[in-house]
């Protein structure tokens, strides 16, 4: 009796766990999860929010800004990480073209991140009866060149037995080649019925994040990243300056958000 009832409430709490997380809003562009396990990731609580510290083996190692107190990381693994902000969920991920293969050798930073593009969307297009993507276009910053492209899906389909039914979404995505990677910020929401507008959270990561080409230091027991010999001291006087976004509209805004 003990058994069969210990045997319910597993099955009951695995049931309640299922449920709350499908009841987020979460992009479905990435695929894959990483097995890398360290040295890890890590976020630092700042004046103007957090800092997100991504540190995995034989990945780029960077550190990006997200305004305001309210987010909620949900998952990290060696690709992606996903955090929520009311409606809206960001999912920061990393697309390795070695594996995946949607570019081809002497292709230019542009021609590979359209067929990045295409590559994402002939993956989404079976979710959804209907979808649409309007043209990319291009923006260049201090970290290199930026494909900045839409879509949404709505009326969502089982794309095959023991799927989940995706809920309609629409998201807004900002993708920078760096070879042979793609690193890609997707601004999602299941939410269609509020305005489509752009998003000054997801600017604002995009400007503020930084690469270190030799990756963190690992650090060593009892040290943090802010430790004076070592640790990641480096990291805090090495960030471009960031400003904070203003509240967001309710009305429409220009296609593409300027970086």
């Amino acid at each position: 009796m003990k058994q069969r009832t210990l045997a319910f409430c597993t099955l009951a709490g695995l049931i309640l766990v299922a449920g709350c997380s499908g009841s987020q809003p979460v992009p479905s562009g990435a695929r894959g999860h990483g097995t890398d396990l360290a040295p890890g990731y890590f976020t630092e609580a700042t004046e103007g929010g957090y800092r997100y510290a991504h540190n995995w083996v034989d990945r780029p190692c960077f550190t990006l800004d997200l305004p305001g107190p309210d987010w909620v990381l949900q998952s990290a693994t060696a690709d992606y990480v996903l955090w929520h902000k009311g409606d809206y969920a960001l999912k920061v991920y990393l697309t390795d073209n070695r594996a995946i293969a949607f570019a081809v050798a002497g292709m230019s930073s542009e021609d590979a991140l359209r067929a990045f593009i295409g590559y994402e969307l002939d993956f989404i297009k079976p979710k959804f009866e209907k979808h649409t993507s309007p043209a990319p276009s291009m923006r260049t910053n201090e970290t290199g060149l930026w494909a900045l492209w839409r879509w949404e899906g709505r009326v969502g389909r089982r794309a095959g037995v023991g799927k989940p039914q995706p809920a309609d979404q629409r998201h807004l995505l900002a993708s920078l080649w760096l070879d042979p990677w793609v690193i890609s910020f997707d601004w999602a929401t299941a939410k269609l019925d509020a305005p489509d507008v752009d998003s000054p959270e997801l600017v604002y990561a995009v400007r503020s994040l930084h690469f270190y080409p030799q990756c963190f230091k690992q650090m060593r027991s009892g040290e943090t990243w802010t430790t004076p010999e070592g640790g990641g001291a480096h990291l805090g006087n090495e960030r471009p300056p960031t400003v904070m976004p203003a509240p967001q509209s309710t009305g429409p805004t220009e296609a593409h958000p300027s970086f």
